[in-house]
């Protein structure tokens, strides 16, 4: 098992033992609330998790060994059936540290959509429903998630985010904190950011979007960078199609440099469902954790990015791709 879960789950002796603690520690899964039910929980209209494709981003994208990706794989077909129609948060697994409370969820996207998450308003309750931490999570750089599709996070809540810290350690539940969500924004405006972009960057790179494609060519290009608050960076490509029908962008791999010509960072993007339309040119964010990043105090704005092979095998006119990762 690698570092990355056998600092999470312990040092196990079998994958067996792993598997069977972690039917202890699966909860109750919580909904966004898009599907216009009045209480989605209650739902029988389900579909069975295994019809979901697990995808990876971040710490959990090329670092898993092939034991750690049969767990993960084997827990998330193992979850119950998510709401049809919904986007849920179920959690499987949860560790006091030091530090705060770790808990590690599924995001599962059961809708008919890529969605694009903005903010997650989260709660810990204690089994008897008292409230002892509220956060909302920026979920911007994790970027999309493909529908029909679930992907591991985790969340961390650092004692001093605690309103009120348990005595012992007990078991802490995660869900969505509905009077935070329905305070904020509404469910859909929550979900949706258009491409990945914030409104201060659609404002910043408007220009680049409203340029004419190379007739003839698809175009990717790279027109900037900005440094992501959390950490990481932001890679802001233009998608200009020139061709007579609409295409499907399927991959976008980066190259991001600095000055010097030093490599900052190297990461592929698998896509899928992001079209577009015949002589127009569209305008996407990616993003690069800070872990993917092999040079430390990097500034993006000191840094220069492109895509390399852009080539006709990034692209299919006018037919669906197959789904890929996010790494």
């Amino acid at each position: 098992m690698s570092w990355l879960l056998e600092n999470w789950f312990g040092n196990k002796e079998s994958l067996e033992k792993v598997r069977e603690d972690v039917q202890d520690y699966l909860q109750t899964e919580s909904y966004v609330g898009i599907s216009g039910l009045e209480k989605p929980e209650e739902s029988s209209n389900r579909i069975p998790s295994n019809e979901l494709e697990m995808s990876l981003f971040g710490p959990w994208a090329g670092r898993l060994d092939e034991m750690d990706m049969d767990l993960l794989q084997f827990i998330h077909d193992q979850l119950p059936p998510v709401v049809r129609d919904e986007i849920g948060v179920i959690p499987f697994f949860n560790n006091v540290t030091e530090e705060g409370y770790l808990v590690l969820a599924f995001l599962r996207n059961a809708t008919n959509r890529d969605i694009f998450m903005e903010k997650l308003p989260l709660v810990l309750t204690t089994v008897d429903g008292e409230v002892v931490a509220r956060k909302t999570f920026d979920m911007i750089r994790f970027g999309g998630l493909a529908d029909m599709s679930s992907r591991p996070y985790d969340f961390f809540f650092r004692w001093d985010e605690f309103t009120k810290v348990p005595e012992q350690e007990v078991l802490l539940l995660l869900s969505i904190d509905r009077e935070k969500h329905q305070q904020s924004k509404r469910a859909e405006e929550l979900l949706e950011i258009k491409n990945g972009l914030t409104e201060e960057e659609e404002s910043l790179f408007k220009a680049e979007a409203a340029k004419a494609p190379t007739q003839g060519r698809v175009d990717l290009q790279v027109v900037g960078l900005t440094n992501v608050e959390e950490g990481g960076i932001k890679v802001i490509v233009s998608l200009g199609n020139g061709l007579g029908s609409r295409v499907e962008i399927t991959e976008v791999p980066i190259i991001v440099q600095d000055q010097a010509g030093n490599l900052v960072a190297r990461v592929n993007y698998g896509l899928k469902n992001l079209w577009v339309e015949a002589g127009q040119t569209r305008l996407y964010g990616f993003y690069i954790p800070e872990d993917s990043i092999q040079r430390e105090n990097v500034d993006a704005h000191q840094c220069s990015a492109h895509i390399p092979d852009a080539s006709e095998d990034s692209f299919i006119p006018q037919q669906p791709a197959p789904k890929g990762l996010i790494q």
